[in-house]
């Protein structure tokens, strides 16, 4: 696994290679980035969500999850087992709260949460949104390598207003042009999150990915989305993000807030041996009987 060497440095890979004929200009990229963004609003998803985090102490995985992204930066997730939610978690803006409700338990940061090396927003932005393509300057992208046979390219965003910096590395293909693979970087070079798109389709003119991946080397911790159903810019209810709301309806229905997500373990005492993954959490047996 990445994370478990650590932060990765980008290194020579940086280096720019002759360019071949053909190869597409920075501003033909961006504008072809900039109207899939213009076109997506947001989403709502179902599917598969897979997380790793020091804090949760072990896998979590939810095969019935729900997943809503609403333009720039608001994020939120139903994690599922046999139809019992056990895990909800809201990015809105820079808030976070993760609910867990079997435990009748929740942790909550109004002005997000800040980890060694990104904050929740940053995970939220680095999954679906990590640049706003309409506002970046061509001046700021350089075309690293672009093979014709495989139509991909690879391109470096630097940070002109720190000596021209590397800031991001992606590898789109096109065209039109999506993302398969997206790498923030520090200002040492080295890789803070690692994101990787893949089973791209089209409707309505709009490209979205079935599948995304991030992994933050630095927080050892991973995110992946594997989405069956996608309805795209359908409309979603203001309350859905309305986290001070949320926090104000668990509070009354008696629900305690934690100060830490470390020992908020998700799964039964006991279930996690180590050497795999853990899919069983807390009241799960009882759903398990009912279904018997």
């Amino acid at each position: 696994m990445l994370v478990s060497a650590g932060c990765a440095h980008l290194g020579n890979r940086l280096e720019q290679q002759p360019l071949p004929p053909g190869t597409p200009a920075v501003a033909e990229i961006l504008q072809s980035l900039a109207q899939n963004e213009q076109g997506l609003k947001g989403f709502r998803a179902t599917g598969t969500v897979i997380l790793r985090s020091p804090e949760l102490e072990s896998t979590q995985i939810s095969r019935e999850s729900t997943i809503i992204f609403r333009q720039p930066l608001d994020l939120y997730v139903i994690g599922r087992k046999y139809g019992t939610r056990f895990v909800e978690l809201t990015c809105a803006g820079p808030a976070f709260l993760i609910q867990f409700p079997t435990e009748r338990q929740f942790y909550y940061r109004p002005l997000g949460e800040r980890f060694e090396t990104v904050s929740s927003a940053d995970m939220a932005k680095e999954m679906f949104q990590p640049e706003s393509w309409r506002e970046l300057n061509p001046k700021q992208v350089r075309i690293l390598s672009y093979d014709a046979a495989t139509r991909t390219a690879s391109l470096l965003i630097l940070d002109t207003r720190h000596g021209n910096r590397p800031r991001r590395q992606l590898v789109l293909q096109g065209s039109p042009w999506v993302v398969l693979e997206n790498r923030l970087l520090d200002p040492s070079g080295r890789e803070v999150a690692v994101t990787t798109k893949s089973d791209y389709y089209e409707r309505d003119g709009v490209r979205f990915p079935g599948k995304v991946e991030s992994i933050f080397p630095g927080e050892k911790a991973q995110m992946s989305f594997t989405m069956r159903k996608i309805d795209l810019n359908r409309e979603i209810d203001a309350k859905v993000f309305d986290v001070e709301g949320a926090v104000k309806e668990l509070r009354k229905r008696g629900f305690a807030q934690v100060d830490t997500l470390r020992g908020q373990s998700l799964q039964s005492a006991g279930d996690f041996k180590g050497g795999g993954d853990v899919d069983n959490f807390k009241d799960d047996d009882k759903e398990q009987e009912k279904t018997k």
